[in-house]
C-alpha cells in the first residue's frame, strides 16, 4: 500500500499490499464479474511490487488465457524489479509496465480501455502533494478542500473501465466522512455502481496511520441498487472462535477472535447516505431507529448555534509558544494558550498554560498583523529566528510579514466564552474557557453566536461529555481510529443534538455543569456530579 511519513516514500506515498489483502479484494471481485473471454486487459495504475496483480492472476487460469497486463510506477528501482518478477513467473502473460505517472499519462492521452482494474493507489494529502500539483489535480477533476491525490486514481479508473469492466480499489476510509471527500462521493453516486465497500477501521492491515476500506464497482450507476456495506473494528472481548485472520472470519455477523488474540466486531447492513452530512455510512435498521428517535428530541445541533474552529498553526512552534517566558523582561505580545495538555471534561485540566507570541490582532472585528516594530522586546526575539521564519516561503508567497503566525483566526473570537475541545481522544473532552485564551491547533473551538446564552453553554458541555454522545457518534458516524479513538472534527461535532433546554432534565443539567464550573477544583465532588450529568443526558435522548 502506498502511505508515508516525512521521507522519500511519504512524497511517493509507498507502502505495499499484503498478499492476504490483495486476495481479499480479487476474490471480491470475481464474484461479481468472472472472467469472460478469452481475451482481457487488465489495469494496475500503481503497481508497486505487483501484489495485486499476482493475486488477481494466480485466482484465474491464466495459462488457458489471453490476459495483457497494464501498469504504472513512477519509482524506476520497483519498475524494473516488477517487471522482471512478474515476467519471469508468468511468461505466457503480455505485460505492458511503464516507468511513468498514470495520472499524467492520462491527462497526456495515452490511456485505454479495461476490463479489470486493482489498485491500491498512493496516498499523498495536499499538504505534501504541493500548492502546484494540487491546484493541478483540484482543477482537472473538479476536487476541493483538502484533497488526496488516490480521489483522481477512482475518478479515472471509473472513465477508462469498459462497460461491462469492474474495478476493485483499496484506499483509505476517509474519503467515506470527511468534508474534503464529498466531491469523489458525489462522483462515484453519480458515475459509478458500487457493489459493496469494507471499511477496515482499526484492524492495522498496514505498518502505515491509514485506516483502509476496500471498494468493488462498475462504470455506470444503477441507483435502486443497494450497496453491500461492511465494518470490521477492533474490540476488547470476542467469542472463543479461533480465526486464522481476520479475512477468515468475514461472513460472521458479530464478534470474531483471531490467533493472534486480538478479537474484532464485525458488521453487515448497506450504504446509506447521511442527509444532514452527506457522509458514507452503515447502515442497520436498529441504529437507524435509534438516531430517529434522537432527531425527534432535538432541539436544535451545534452547526445551528455554533461555529466550529480550529485553533492557530504558527508552522514554527519552537519560536511562538513555550513556557520560557518567564522572566523578567518577556515579550509584550505573549498571550495564554490552550493546547491539548489543558484538557478535561467541563472544566480545563488545571496545567499551566503555556503562552504565545500572537502577531495579530483584531480592528473593527478584523484580524490584522500588528507592526512588530511598535513592540521592540518581541521584535528584537523574533530578529533572532528571522532566518527560521523567513525559510516559511509560503508565507512570502501569500505577501504576508516574515514574522506573522501562518493560521491566526480571528483575534475578536478569543474575547468571548468558547468551548474548547480534543481532536482525537478515546472520551470526548470538551471543556470552558472564559479566560480569553488563544487556541492552539491540536483542538477543537465552538465559537458560539452573539444571543447563545451560558445556559445554553452549559447544556452543551453536559450532552458532548456524555456516554449518549460516545453512543451517538459510533452510530452516526463509525469512524473510530487506532486504539478505539475518535476524531472529534467539526463535521462531527456540528451534527451533535442539543435537546430542548426548557425541559425540567435540561434545567437540572445546568445547574450541575454551573456548580462544576463554579467550583472546580473540588474534584471528588465534581466526578459524583458529572456521573450525574451523564445519567440525565442519557434520560433525556433515550
Amino acid at each position: 500500500m502506498r502511505y508515508s511519513n516525512q521521507s522519500k516514500e511519504k512524497i511517493n506515498g509507498v507502502v505495499y499490499t499484503p498478499r492476504e489483502l490483495a486476495n481479499y479484494v480479487v476474490q471480491h471481485m470475481l464474484e461479481y464479474h468472472g472472467v469472460d473471454g478469452a481475451n482481457i486487459k487488465i489495469l494496475d495504475p500503481a503497481i508497486g511490487s505487483g501484489e495485486l496483480i499476482e493475486a488477481f492472476l494466480d485466482a484465474v487460469n491464466y495459462k488457458e488465457m489471453n490476459i495483457t497486463v497494464y501498469g504504472y510506477e513512477t519509482d524506476s528501482r520497483v519498475f524494473a524489479e516488477t517487471l522482471e518478477k512478474l515476467q519471469l513467473k508468468y511468461n505466457n502473460v503480455t505485460f505492458h509496465i511503464y516507468n511513468q505517472d498514470f495520472i499524467q499519462s492520462y491527462l497526456d492521452g495515452e490511456t485505454d480501455r479495461y476490463d479489470y482494474i486493482i489498485a491500491n493507489p498512493p496516498y499523498i494529502r495536499t499538504q505534501i502533494l504541493g500548492a502546484e500539483k494540487a491546484q493541478m489535480l483540484a482543477k482537472q477533476f473538479g476536487l476541493t478542500g483538502r484533497i488526496d491525490i488516490y480521489y483522481a486514481f477512482i475518478m479515472i479508473a471509473v472513465k477508462v473501465l469498459k462497460e461491462t469492466g469492474i474495478a476493485g480499489f483499496i484506499t483509505s476510509n476517509k474519503f467515506l466522512t470527511i468534508k474534503a471527500g464529498k466531491a469523489i462521493r458525489l462522483f462515484l453516486k453519480n458515475f459509478a455502481r458500487i457493489y459493496e465497500i469494507t471499511d477496515f477501521g482499526d484492524t492495522k492491515l498496514f505498518d502505515a496511520a491509514v485506516l483502509p476500506c476496500t471498494m468493488i464497482f462498475s462504470k455506470d450507476p444503477c441507483h435502486n441498487a443497494d450497496t453491500k456495506f461492511t465494518s470490521v473494528y477492533e474490540t476488547e472481548n470476542g467469542d472463543s472462535n479461533n480465526f486464522t485472520s481476520v479475512f477468515d472470519g468475514m461472513t460472521c455477523d458479530g464478534t470474531i477472535t483471531v490467533k493472534n488474540g486480538k478479537h474484532y466486531l464485525i458488521k453487515h447492513g448497506n450504504l446509506t447516505i447521511d442527509k444532514e452530512s452527506q457522509i458514507w455510512r452503515l447502515s442497520e435498521e436498529t441504529n437507524n431507529a435509534w438516531l430517529r428517535c434522537i432527531e425527534r428530541k432535538t432541539w436544535k445541533y451545534v452547526s445551528q448555534i455554533a461555529k466550529i474552529r480550529v485553533g492557530i498553526k504558527t508552522t514554527a512552534d519552537n519560536v511562538f509558544i513555550g513556557t520560557h517566558w518567564d522572566n523578567d523582561n518577556p515579550p509584550e505580545l505573549l498571550r495564554p494558550l490552550i493546547t491539548h495538555r489543558n484538557a478535561g471534561q467541563i472544566v480545563a485540566n488545571q496545567t499551566k498554560l503555556w503562552k504565545v507570541l500572537y502577531t495579530h490582532t483584531a480592528q473593527n472585528g478584523k484580524k490584522e498583523c500588528i507592526d512588530i516594530e511598535r513592540y521592540p522586546i518581541s521584535y528584537q526575539y523574533l530578529l533572532q529566528h528571522r532566518e527560521q521564519l523567513e525559510k516559511r516561503t509560503y508565507i512570502k508567497e501569500a505577501k504576508r510579514n516574515w514574522y506573522e503566525i501562518w493560521v491566526p483566526q480571528n483575534p475578536a473570537s478569543w474575547e468571548k466564552m468558547k468551548i474548547v475541545f480534543r481532536d482525537i481522544t478515546e472520551h470526548p473532552q470538551f471543556w470552558i474557557d472564559n479566560s480569553h485564551s488563544v487556541v492552539n491547533g491540536d483542538c477543537y473551538w465552538m465559537d458560539f453566536c452573539d444571543e447563545i446564552t451560558e445556559e445554553i453553554i452549559c447544556l452543551v458541555l453536559a450532552v458532548a461529555n456524555s456516554t449518549f454522545i460516545e453512543k451517538y457518534y459510533d452510530m452516526k458516524f463509525n469512524n473510530k481510529l487506532y486504539s478505539g479513538k475518535r476524531r472529534f472534527m467539526a463535521q462531527y461535532v456540528e451534527q451533535f443534538p442539543i435537546p430542548y433546554p426548557d425541559s425540567p432534565l435540561a434545567q437540572e443539567a445546568i445547574m450541575l455543569v454551573k456548580r462544576i464550573i463554579s467550583n472546580p477544583n473540588n474534584h471528588e465532588n465534581n466526578l459524583v456530579i458529572k456521573q450525574t450529568i451523564d445519567e440525565i443526558v442519557t434520560n433525556i435522548f433515550e
